[in-house]
Parts: structure tokens; sequence; C-alpha cells
């Protein structure tokens, strides 16, 4: 009894289980429903390959149910063997269907996410802000209609709830894209349990565009470094600048513990991703960390924000900024004074976007930062403007 990929040269594949029927001197194959990339697939195990990360977690889903199907698959076998009838194909594949195959879901669609919610929290392989992520998704989808089952899911809905993600919810083409990329994988775990739903709300997508957002200049650093202010506005102004020489996540750089110091270098698994991070200990970012003791101050990440900005207002970051978002067709252009755009992200944004202005490696850059995509790395990098005529000086 194997697993096998029935098309596997082609960019996804139906995977079938084989299981040779002694009785009938044949072998028994069974479409388990579940498609999978190749790429994703282990030969020599005939499984899937472990992975981390999202895409990890959609992985996980196929292995679970392909583990049932097998674990089901030998109990029907057991139970046909102690029912003294013969084992044959007609009779497995009754069974599996049974099982598998047209399940009826009870109870509406909130009631399934919360199953899905649940699910995540008792893994507990995602983070407290992950899962509120899906709890927002289910206000949404409540707000949208709150007696929505699995057997609604298909295109037309799918075209409606972006219709009035957009126009009801007021949502930019980025947090939109976000929401239905939250709900598909929903879907694909639905779907990986054996329940029924109609895929045609997969050829429904949202295209998005690269979002505007600032980094700091040395300049401003060097600003802020510099900077007299009370020690309410100057408790931000340190966590600011340590995101900036750490390089790392609001929610890593605000909870750095001395006991993640080796070798001269803290050492830390992201909250997000779980991936780790190896932080060179500048003078920098060791003089603050000094000057609080290692024990930085807690603040939630609004509180940051709020301060953070009224930094950079007293600070002089004064200059307007134009911004471009999307809501499908409509652009909508907005001007704000700079310090209106600073948020805790920004401390990331800045040390990615000096750290590859001053030609640190990508993969320098990834180690310190955690990011293991390059393709994510390149959606942190802007090019600051007074770098530009350095490099056509170069040029010519």
């Amino acid at each position: 009894m194997y697993f096998y990929l029935d098309t596997p040269h082609k960019e996804t594949s139906a995977i079938k289980v084989r299981y040779y029927v002694k009785s009938e001197k044949k072998t028994f194959i069974y479409s388990t429903g579940i498609s999978i990339n190749p790429k994703n697939w282990n030969k020599e195990s005939r499984m899937p390959k472990a992975k981390t990360g999202a895409a990890g977690f959609e992985i996980k889903q196929i292995t679970n149910q392909l583990n049932r199907i097998v674990e089901h698959l030998h109990v029907s076998i057991s139970n046909i063997e102690l029912e003294k009838k013969q084992v044959t194909r007609s009779e497995l594949k009754k069974r599996l269907d049974a099982k598998f195959r047209h399940v009826v879901v009870t109870g509406t669609l909130i009631a399934k996410l919360d199953d899905f919610i649940l699910e995540k929290e008792k893994l507990g392989k995602t983070t407290k802000k992950s899962n509120d992520k899906y709890r927002g998704l289910k206000t949404k989808i409540y707000e949208y209609n709150n007696r929505l089952k699995l057997s609604d899911i298909n295109k037309d809905f799918m075209i409606d709830f972006v219709s009035y993600l957009r126009h009801e919810k007021n949502l930019t083409d980025i947090s939109l894209n976000r929401n239905i990329g939250y709900l598909k994988t929903f879907l694909k775990w639905c779907k990986y349990l054996g329940l029924t739903i109609d895929e045609s709300y997969n050829q429904v997508t949202v295209k998005t565009h690269d979002a505007d957002h600032v980094s700091l200049t040395k300049d401003k650093i060097e600003i802020l470094e510099n900077l007299e202010l009370n020690s309410v506005l100057d408790k931000y102004r340190d966590l600011f600048l340590i995101g900036i020489y750490s390089g790392q996540r609001f929610s890593d750089y605000s909870v750095f513990k001395k006991s993640d110091v080796i070798n001269n270098r803290i050492v830390k698994r992201a909250e997000k991703t779980q991936y780790k991070s190896y932080i060179p200990i500048s003078k920098k970012l060791n003089a603050l960390l000094e000057k609080w003791e290692w024990r930085l101050p807690k603040v939630s990440n609004q509180k940051f924000n709020d301060n953070i900005k009224e930094v950079c207002k007293i600070a002089g970051f004064n200059e307007e900024v134009t911004t471009t978002k999307y809501k499908g067709s409509k652009r909508i252009v907005e001007i704000k004074p700079f310090y209106i755009l600073v948020s805790s992200h920004t401390a990331r944004r800045t040390f990615i976007t000096i750290a590859a202005n001053s030609n640190v490696p990508d993969h320098i850059i990834m180690a310190i930062t955690g990011i293991r995509d390059p393709k994510t790395l390149k959606t942190y990098k802007k090019f600051q403007e007074n770098e530009l005529e350095k490099y056509v000086d170069a040029i010519f």
C-alpha cells in the first residue's frame, strides 16, 4: 500500500493510493481527491516533503489527510475480514467513499472557522497575532452573512465577498488580498478534511501593487540620536533606534534579553515565522541595551506607533510624501507629512535599505533579519534619493 502522483510531470498532480488485493489478484487504485505540486513530493517516502512556514502548514494538512486514508483503509480491510466477507476493490471503494466523499457539513461557515482557529491554537504552531488575523476574518464573514455555509462557497460568492470588503469595509487591495489569502488557506484546510467545496472560488484573485513605505536616512537617524526629549518620548526613541540597529520586527526587538546573546551576537527566533536571526551587537546597539540594562520597557505596538510619530514630528521630519493606494481600478493619491507614515516597522525597513545601499550582501542581510525569501527582502529595499547622485557620478 502506497501513495503515488498521477501526473508527476505537471504543475499539480492528483495523489492516488495503490493496494494489491490478493483475493482478486488485482491492484486497487483510489483517488484521494487531493492534489499537490510535485516539487513538494518525496519520491522515496511517497509522501509530502516536510516544510516550515505557511507552506508547511498546508503540506501538513495534506499529510494528515493521507494518514487518515491509510488508517481507514487498514480498518476497512480488518472489518471486512471480521465480517467474513471477501476483500474486493469494489468493497474497499464503497467504504472509502462513505468516509471521504461528499461529506455533509452541518452548521455555518463561522462554526467551521472556529474549529480551524481552535486547531491552530492547540497545535501551538502559530502566534496569537496570527490567530487574531483569522478572528478578524471571522468578524468580516459574520457581518457579511452569518448564516453562510461551505456549500455556499463558489466563484460567485468570492466575487461578491471581494466587492463587499472593498466597498463596504473600505479595504485597499493590499488588505483585501491578505484577507482573501486567509480565507483560501481556511478553505484548503476544509478540503483536506474531506469536505466538499466548489473550488471555482480559486478563480478569483486580487491584484496588489507595491505599497508606499518610508525609511530613514543616516542623517535622520543622527538627528534622532541627538534629539532632546522628555523621559516618556526618550523611551520610544530608544526602542525605535534599537529596531533600526538590529533590523528586527517590533515583536522581536522589544523583548531582547541578555540570555539571547551567543558569541557576541543576539540569536533569536522570530515570533512571527520562528526563523532564527543572527544579530551582531554593534556599539550603538550595545549602548542602548546597556542603558536599559537589557530590560526594555514593555509597550503595546499601537502606543509605540502613536509616540514614535510624535518623536519624528519633534525631530522635524515634516516634508510632504506622496502615497498611492488602490481599490480595484481606483487609484487613491494622498499627500502626508513624513512623520505620519513612520511606524514600528519603519525601523526594520530602514536597516534593510541602508544595509543594501551600503552594499551589504543579501545573504548577510537575510541572516541578520531572519528573512528566508529573496522576494520578501526585495519588498523592503527602498532607494534613498541622496544615494542617486553618488551612483550617477560613479557611472560617468
